[in-house]
């Protein structure tokens, strides 16, 4: 398997002002650069071909002054932009289409934005290719790694000192270096670095059905084909600890702004959202190293938060949903079982819970968030179980020969293996066969 990562490395900070003063205005030009493609590719409706970056290439290089391939990459930038907004306009018509009443009132208010439509607000990184700049070992002792990047000046090339951490050395040393951009963030200076390298890929001898949620943050079955369900084959990911740092951050916040300390307020700013991504990347970590020889299938909420807008009867809902960020856990999960030569799919989870995973019938109800009843066949199973179930059974050959484990009637938690996202220097939770809250 062929894995493409970007990882973010920071610039030293012995950076010196006249290299920095070059990087400020070698991004401003190229931001620039992307600026003027982006109003041809709105004036003349370019598709991003090769023909339109021929039509207007020398326009453009002579309005911007950059070199000829910065000239390409500004395209290939601005391209970008136009493909992604198009495709958010497709989406919109088609929900515009079928919208009534007050849903139809918040999508006018959600129309995707032109690029550029607001002006020049911030810095474009542009991918920069071996043409204009490249990552190199470096001798000097100050930094083991240097970003060499082609200057405004023709021939002339600028030496940007990086400082990477351990994570960053194992990445760079075993990945083929592709490209990288230059980043500005908060008033520093960042490498984002695409690295590629090779991975086995693992045999699928068994299907790990995921279904995320609010009230258990992951909820897993291991389904084997043509085999009947066991109570070892559930467990679920539980994020206790997450939730504990988060309220804790929450409330020292409340504190803070209550005595009007702006001061300490705004060195915390980020710090709940380091948190929660710290526990996601354990939970997806947890996820990987537990699907060993598995494929995974995690259901994909799709549109779950944009549908549930203000003023839809559901505010108990939209409340949970605020705080659950399911793209951000499954791009982890992604990430995590890509390094491990692991097969992963999202397939939407449209009706996976409210559909009854023993006999495919939707003649079924929701007695509360957790437990679902099917009146077809009289079968009583825990929601999140179910709907982990039917998002794995998708990947199966037979999806409805399966027996379902009805000698628990609800499956709860007492029969489930409960994993649970822990600190480093904790003991290992796969290792505990069983535990109970």
């Amino acid at each position: 398997m062929q894995v493409v990562k970007t990882v973010r490395v920071p610039v030293h900070y012995d950076l010196t002002k006249r290299k920095l003063s070059t990087l400020n205005e070698l991004t401003a030009k190229m931001t620039y650069g992307v600026c003027l493609w982006s109003k041809l590719f709105e004036r003349h409706n370019l598709k991003g071909s090769y023909t339109d970056r021929a039509r207007f290439y020398d326009q453009v290089k002579t309005e911007s002054g950059l070199p000829a391939a910065m000239v390409q990459c500004c395209f290939d930038t601005a391209s970008w932009m136009w493909k992604s907004y198009r495709k958010q306009l497709m989406d919109w018509e088609r929900k515009m289409r079928r919208a009534k009443g007050k849903w139809r009132e918040k999508l006018l208010k959600r129309e995707p934005k032109k690029p550029f439509s607001n002006g020049i607000s911030r810095k474009i990184p542009v991918w920069f290719d071996y043409r204009i700049g490249s990552i190199e070992k470096s001798t000097i002792k100050l930094c083991p790694y240097v970003a060499r990047v082609s200057t405004l000046r023709k021939g002339v090339k600028l030496t940007v000192p990086l400082n990477p951490a351990k994570y960053h050395f194992d990445l760079l040393s075993k990945g083929k270096l592709k490209s990288f951009q230059l980043v500005k963030c908060d008033g520093k200076y960042f490498i984002h670095v695409k690295a590629e390298y090779e991975v086995p890929n693992q045999s699928v001898h068994a299907i790990r059905g995921i279904d995320l949620g609010v009230k258990r943050s992951v909820a897993t079955v291991l389904l084997h084909p043509n085999q009947p369900l066991r109570s070892s084959d559930f467990s679920i990911v539980r994020d206790g600890l997450k939730r504990d740092r988060l309220n804790r951050l929450n409330r020292q916040v409340a504190e803070l702004q209550q005595a009007e300390k702006w001061e300490p307020l705004k060195r915390i700013r980020h710090r709940r959202k380091h948190v929660a991504e710290y526990f996601d990347r354990l939970s997806a970590r947890l996820i990987a190293d537990t699907s060993k020889n598995c494929l995974v299938a995690i259901g994909y909420p799709k549109g779950i938060k944009y549908e549930n807008y203000k003023g839809n009867g559901k505010a108990f809902l939209r409340r949970l949903l605020a705080r659950w960020s399911y793209e951000r856990i499954i791009s982890y999960i992604q990430e995590e079982c890509a390094e491990r030569g692991i097969r992963m799919e999202a397939p939407e989870e449209l009706s996976s819970s409210m559909t009854c995973h023993h006999c495919g019938s939707r003649n079924t109800e929701r007695i509360n968030q957790s437990v679902i009843h099917c009146w077809n066949c009289e079968l009583w199973y825990n929601a999140d179980f179910n709907a982990a179930i039917n998002i794995g059974s998708r990947f199966l050959a037979t999806p409805l020969t399966r027996l379902g484990a009805v000698d628990s009637p609800e499956a709860g938690d007492e029969q489930a293996r409960e994993i649970v996202a822990c600190e480093p220097g904790s003991p290992h939770p796969s290792g505990v066969g069983a535990s109970h809250m």
